[in-house]
């Protein structure tokens, strides 16, 4: 097992971020010990009976998806807990991909005022983002994200056991991530990414976990300075703008890292006509893509829908601020941009 810590300056906090295979069910078991709470995907308790908790007092079984991604949803694992006894030093589990991980982590950030928090992530689109960083949230009324709360974990537990279940459009969906945070940090990470194509698509377990704990640290690196996104965190919203946008014309019905990798065309797009980047940089991260097999255009159905970037939580009245590659894959941030600027590139 490999693993890395992150420090959170401004808290003074750290923890462990553990990367690797066939541990998760001896981890489990430690928790339930110590009367631990868990919320469980449903879609993961179905694949995985013989590792994961059955203790309906201790269990909340939550159903996937962005509509149950809600205030509602929150308000049950609030009932939940408190009916079930949950104290002020109690641990919620949470076991699944990020929706459930940032509904249920949201929930931990709010009952008695924080309880503590251990991530689980089971695809690799929470392995290599969501599960490390603190970020928790619901969507409220289509506007995705739109309420939630910084709150670091106490620990994420990665275990490459849970890529072997996941459909190729869910392992995609979640290495669209990887790219992004190597197209704005570590161009060396980038071709790594490259290099090992083959090897990503086969799932080999060495390459996935190298690859998921190097993601994992340099997002840490950024939280470390940054906890709050109020300067270079921001980097890591690459793709996302316009994802937002994608997400609600298709009544996301475009999984969030195919929505992401086709904003991270679009914003590059942006960027390399404004001269924040350039075209060796623009079309590495194009091909590379393609090569992956995502789509790198969108047709809207409805642009009035595509401006819910403007109501994105990054957008304030001067215009939105917009994360692209720069030139050699280092990572800009350009300030008040006008959301139209954005969609008339569609």
């Amino acid at each position: 097992m490999k693993s890395t810590v992150v420090n959170i300056l401004e808290t003074k906090k750290s923890y462990n971020i553990y990367v690797g295979s066939d541990f998760i069910q001896d981890r489990i078991a430690y928790y339930l010990e110590r009367d631990s709470f868990f919320v469980l995907d449903a879609k993961v308790a179905s694949l995985y009976r013989n590792i994961i908790p059955q203790d309906s007092k201790r269990v909340f079984l939550f159903q996937g998806g962005e509509k149950n991604k809600t205030l509602l949803s929150t308000e049950k694992i609030l009932t939940f807990l408190k009916n079930n006894g949950a104290l002020r030093d109690s641990t919620l589990v949470s076991i699944g991909g990020g929706i459930t991980g940032d509904t249920a982590a949201f929930a931990a950030s709010l009952y008695m005022r924080g309880i503590k928090l251990v991530q689980v992530p089971t695809t690799l689109l929470a392995m290599v983002d969501s599960s490390v960083g603190g970020k928790t949230g619901v969507n409220l009324k289509g506007i995705k994200n739109n309420i939630g709360t910084f709150y670091q974990p106490s620990e994420v537990l990665i275990d490459s056991y849970f890529l072997n279940s996941l459909t190729n459009k869910e392992y995609l969906n979640g290495f669209a991530e990887a790219i992004k945070i190597a197209a704005v940090q570590d161009e060396e990470y980038f071709d790594y990414l490259e290099d090992n194509i083959s090897y990503i698509l086969a799932r080999k377990k060495h390459v996935m976990e190298n690859l998921i704990l190097k993601a994992c640290q340099l997002k840490a690196s950024v939280v470390e300075q940054d906890e709050k996104e109020s300067g270079i965190r921001k980097l890591l919203n690459f793709g996302h703008t316009v994802a937002h946008g994608i997400e609600s014309d298709s009544a996301y019905k475009v999984h969030h890292g195919y929505a992401v990798a086709m904003g991270m065309v679009y914003e590059s797009m942006y960027a390399l006509k404004h001269g924040y980047t350039d075209e060796k940089t623009f079309n590495k991260i194009k091909d590379l893509l393609v090569k992956l097999g995502y789509p790198v255009a969108y047709k809207p159905k409805n642009m009035e829908n595509m401006l819910a970037i403007s109501k994105d939580k990054k957008a304030c009245k001067e215009g939105i601020a917009l994360a692209v590659a720069g030139k050699n894959m280092q990572g800009v941030i350009i300030n008040n941009v006008k959301p139209k600027e954005i969609i008339d590139l569609f």
